[in-house]
């Protein structure tokens, strides 16, 4: 299929470039638009037939017989595949002999021939009748004819070519159809030009045509231009390319030739453009002078005077606000306020921007003020994130307020502020009312200095209290259901937890008695016990002769001391399990004769000071026995290692705090010196585990301090 189409490409560069060079000729002349071709000598017939396959045989006998290109055109793809036969008789309008094809038009269209069978004489050629027998076959863009048989029935006419608009043409809907196009010629190039149309610009493929079109429609001429149209389309995807044809044997007339000077033409004001002229026309250069006090995208906004004009440049180019112009281009008044496009301009100086208008309420949406500089008073609505756009309200109309993205953005307003802006209006669409006004419209803001804000909104309004009612009011009513829902959950909680507090409390007094039942039973085990073995073995009569003399009276001593232990550790047992000892009084004042009886037997001096009174503090018994251990062990450190005649033992309460001193006025030792034992490390531990602190406070020859303190009032001891 690629191949084919270059083949006809090709076929059709040459076959249009003797058209234009025929053109040139006559170009200066009036053209004659009749058809001037030379009759055949005799008639011609194909000299071969060609034969289908009998599906297609059986297919013609069986199908109506389609006698217009309408017809074929009107086919779908499926169905002009399905190659239903064709007879069609017109005249032609382009012909291709290399490529064995050509467009011929009846009274309906124009339809695309090709496959034409050999001649024994000429091919068809441009203004011959003929009638064309053959299948259609969806080619690659229009339905069209392959032909079987086509007989020539003499000279005919070329028919009155349409004369369609720039929509029409780009559209594809005039595939092979013989028109008549006239436009301004704006730009010229190698295989095309591009025409400029009431409807605008369209481009125009004339195929390897540039030294003729430039000689004969050079940029700015009116033309006027007849052949046959053929879609520009991708064969790939069988889309057609808006904004751009062919033109197939070509034919051009120059109706006015480029003026020398584009700025020498006579100056219209902007104002007068609206006004009746004669000789206005979409095609017609007009030339204006003004300021330009704005430029977005490609369009420019002009003043002159009061009065404000758009304009597109041919050849974009950046213009300053400020610059005094000469523009010229052509009219268009498709909207509601004219404009100039494909304009060219040039520069006659510059002057500061004229005073912006001002403009309120509705009267911003009239159509006098597009293009033109004005002042305006609105309330801010939205702006955003970016700083570059601001919705505005003005009355009950809202418009759009735009920054230049060149610009710094502007700095940041609550909504409801009250704004004065100046800037550039730009009217979109129309309004569907007997007033002329926009349906909307921009104000395009050269920078952030044509933003005033004359007040901040107040932050106490109406929809603010509303609101605030509306939130308290619903916070209440979720805070109603939600304390309600609380309370449900506290309720059940509380339940919960008295029952896990209850089931705690037993497994506590169980683990606590347990406790109490093996520390008793260590005890017992490890005082009494002990003690009772000893007396056992020494209360044993030994041999005569190993006793020896005066060994009888030592073992009752000795029986007497660990008897006299034995109550005493039996004593401090009962002591310690005995509830109504479980006070810090009862604890104080066993301490001090433990200590005063301890201290005696070992001929001792002890010196006691508690308080006389100490405040009510209830302690349990396993407080009570790891105090006394500690106290314990602080004496027999004394005992053992002062050497000292005297030993100080101080009870106090400091606050929250038992404090427990036992002071010696013994030997003493270095502190830094290592200490042998276990002793202190025992002490440390046991004041740990009550969640009190162990210190030590000695010097050589100055005696040791033992210092106790338990916080009150005291936690049991993790087992």
């Amino acid at each position: 299929m690629t191949t084919r189409l270059i083949a006809r490409l090709a076929a059709l560069l040459v076959l249009s470039a003797s058209s234009l060079v025929a053109a040139l000729s006559a170009a200066n002349a009036a053209p004659s638009w009749g058809p001037s071709l030379e009759e055949t000598a005799g008639d011609w017939t194909p000299a071969v037939n060609v034969a289908h396959p009998p599906a297609i045989a059986v297919a013609e006998s069986t199908r109506p017989v389609l006698t217009s290109a309408d017809q074929v055109h009107r086919l779908s793809r499926a169905e002009a595949s399905r190659a239903w036969p064709v007879r069609i008789r017109g005249v032609v309008t382009c012909s291709w002999p290399g490529l064995r094809a050509l467009v011929v038009q009846d009274s309906t269209r124009g339809i695309y021939v090709d496959e034409l069978p050999g001649m024994a004489g000429h091919y068809p050629q441009v203004g011959d009748r003929i009638e064309v027998e053959g299948v259609t076959t969806p080619a690659e863009f229009a339905p069209q004819v392959h032909a079987q048989r086509v007989t020539r029935l003499g000279p005919g006419e070329l028919p009155p070519p349409l004369r369609p608009s720039r929509d029409e043409l780009s559209n594809g809907s005039l595939h092979t159809q013989y028109v008549e196009i006239q436009g301004v010629v704006t730009a010229v190039s190698v295989g095309g030009l591009t025409l400029l149309m009431p409807g605008g610009s369209l481009r125009i493929l004339l195929f390897d045509l540039n030294e003729v079109t430039q000689r004969v429609a050079a940029e700015d001429a009116r033309i006027r231009l007849r052949g046959v149209v053929g879609a520009s389309f991708d064969p790939d995807t069988e889309r057609f390319k808006g904004g751009e044809v062919c033109l197939f044997a070509p034919e051009i007339q120059i109706e006015e030739s480029p003026p020398k000077d584009l700025f020498a033409l006579p100056p219209k004001r902007v104002s007068e453009l609206l006004l009746f002229d004669p000789l206005a026309n979409a095609l017609r250069h007009v030339k204006v002078s003004g300021q330009v006090v704005c430029q977005r995208d490609d369009e420019t906004y002009l003043m002159d005077g009061t009065n404000g004009l758009r304009f597109t440049q041919r050849a974009f180019s950046s213009l300053a606000s400020g610059a005094v112009l000469e523009v010229v281009g052509f009219p268009m008044w498709t909207g509601p306020t004219p404009r100039l496009r494909e304009a060219v301009v040039r520069q006659t100086g510059r002057a500061a921007l004229p005073p912006a208008l001002g403009v309120t309420g509705d009267a911003l949406f009239q159509i006098e003020y597009d293009a033109v500089r004005v002042r305006v008073e609105a309330m801010l609505v939205h702006a955003t994130p970016d700083g570059r756009t601001l919705e505005l309200q003005t009355h009950l109309r809202r418009f759009v307020a735009r920054l230049d993205p060149a610009q710094k953005p502007l700095a940041a307003m609550p909504p409801g502020s009250r704004l004065q802006l100046v800037g550039v209006h730009a009217g979109r669409g129309m309004a569907l009312t007997p007033r002329a006004q926009f349906d909307s419209c921009e104000l395009l803001l050269g920078s952030s200095a044509d933003v005033r804000v004359l007040a901040r909104p107040a932050w106490w309004t109406w929809w603010r209290w509303l609101g605030l009612v509306v939130v308290l009011t619903a916070v209440l009513g979720v805070a109603l259901v939600w304390i309600r829902l609380l309370r449900r959950q506290v309720l059940e909680r509380t339940a919960r937890l008295r029952a896990e507090i209850r089931v705690r409390e037993q497994a506590e007094h169980q683990r606590s008695l347990a406790q109490e039942r093996a520390r008793i039973a260590r005890d017992l085990h490890d005082d009494l016990g002990s003690t009772l073995t000893e007396i056992t073995m020494l209360a044993t009569p030994p041999t005569q002769a190993a006793m020896g003399p005066g060994g009888g009276p030592d073992r009752l001593g000795m029986i007497a001391q660990r008897s006299r232990m034995l109550v005493h550790a039996l004593d401090a047992t009962v002591w310690a399990v005995d509830p109504r000892r479980d006070t810090l009084e009862s604890l104080a004042h066993y301490l001090a004769s433990y200590a005063e009886e301890c201290l005696g037997g070992a001929r001792l001096a002890c010196r006691v000071q508690i308080p006389s009174t100490l405040p009510e503090r209830s302690v349990s018994g396993q407080v009570r026995h790891h105090v006394l251990l500690a106290v314990k062990e602080a004496l027999n450190n004394a005992v053992r290692h002062s050497g000292a005649s005297e030993v100080v033992f101080r009870l106090r309460v400091n606050g929250d705090w038992l404090a427990i001193s036992i002071s010696d006025g013994g030997r003493g030792f270095h502190p830094a010196a290592p200490l042998e034992g276990n002793g202190l490390r025992n002490l440390e531990e046991r004041m740990r585990d009550l969640g009190g602190r162990c210190r030590l406070e000695a010097a050589p020859d100055q005696g040791t301090t033992v210092s106790l303190e338990i916080p009150l009032p005291v936690p049991n001891p993790v087992p």
